[in-house]
Order: C-alpha cells, then structure tokens, then sequence
C-alpha cells in the first residue's frame, strides 16, 4: 500500500481511504482480555503486532515504553476495561462520502 507521508514522517490517510487496518493488536488484545481485566482493570495495555507487551497506569508511560522499544511503529494503547462499550464520539463528518442519513430515500 502505497500511501502518500506527510511533513511528519506520518502516513497520511485520505477521506476516502479505509481505516488502518487493527486486527492483529485487536485479536492480541482479546487473548489477553480475561486476565488482563481481572489483573490489571483500568491500566493501558500496550500491544505492538501480535503482542500484549505490557500494563502501564498511564497512557503516556505506555507509549514512552513502546517508542523505546520498538521506534515509531505503529502499535495500540488501549485502557482495559471491565466491559467492551464503544467509545463516545462527538463529531461526525455527515459531509463525508460514507455517510448516508437514514432519512433519506
């Protein structure tokens, strides 16, 4: 996949570009899932390709802990939580090319 870098060094995603593809963190995480809500319930779990690779009590150490190991790759920090509720979203592009109103006919 050839996408275009900004000034950054940062991949840069286009409005009709699919999201970044998380499956493997995703599926890493919920092997984990049980024991680490049972042990480690509101910390962040840093997971990097296939791998829960750490707990920290803070976002910030998470990712501190995954930039000095591994660089600026891409990885997950995500807060273990009791349950799986989505998180809240507050702005929606209804301007956007995949966004229908369900009003319309």
């Amino acid at each position: 996949m050839n996408q275009p870098v900004n000034s950054n060094g940062w991949w840069q995603l286009g409005p009709d570009d699919p999201p970044e593809d998380l499956t493997r963190e995703e599926a890493a995480y919920q092997r984990q899932r049980e024991q680490l809500v049972r042990e480690h319930l509101g910390q962040f779990a840093l997971i990097h390709a296939d791998d829960v690779v750490g707990v920290f009590p803070t976002v910030d150490e998470a990712m501190l802990e995954g930039y000095r190991r591994f660089g600026l790759v891409k990885m997950v920090c995500r807060p273990i939580r009791a349950s799986e509720e989505p998180d809240f979203i507050s702005l929606v592009d209804t301007t956007h090319p995949s966004f229908k109103r369900t009003d319309e006919k």
